[in-house]
């Protein structure tokens, strides 16, 4: 139903998943389209760093997003991200995204 959102994303970034649509969750007060809002909404990869989007709680359009930043070579790196980034604004996700992946992380 929604095209996938544009991102400048710079070399070096490797799409492991995308489901991160142009939906907009502040447009929808009803809730009609919450199926968009689900934990997998984007991971990137660039070398060991991941970067992971998902909306919490999934398909609730009262939760928000939430972006991490983590090392994938540690044991358990949800546990400790390097960054962590929660909004409900979808423009400061996307903003955030782009900042994280405007340089390779190596």
């Amino acid at each position: 139903m929604y095209k996938l959102q544009p991102l400048r994303i710079s070399a070096g970034w490797t799409v492991k998943y995308n489901n991160f649509t142009e939906y907009d969750p502040a447009s929808d007060k009803d809730g009609l389209n919450s199926s968009e809002l689900c934990e997998d909404l984007l991971q990137l990869k660039n070398g060991n760093i991941l970067i992971d989007l998902g909306w919490y709680p999934e398909f609730d359009i009262n939760g928000s997003y939430a972006l991490y930043l983590v090392d994938s070579t540690k044991e358990y790196p949800f546990d400790c991200p390097l960054e962590e980034f929660k909004s409900k604004s979808k423009s400061s996700i996307i903003n955030k995204i782009e900042y994280w992946t405007k340089y390779s992380i190596n």
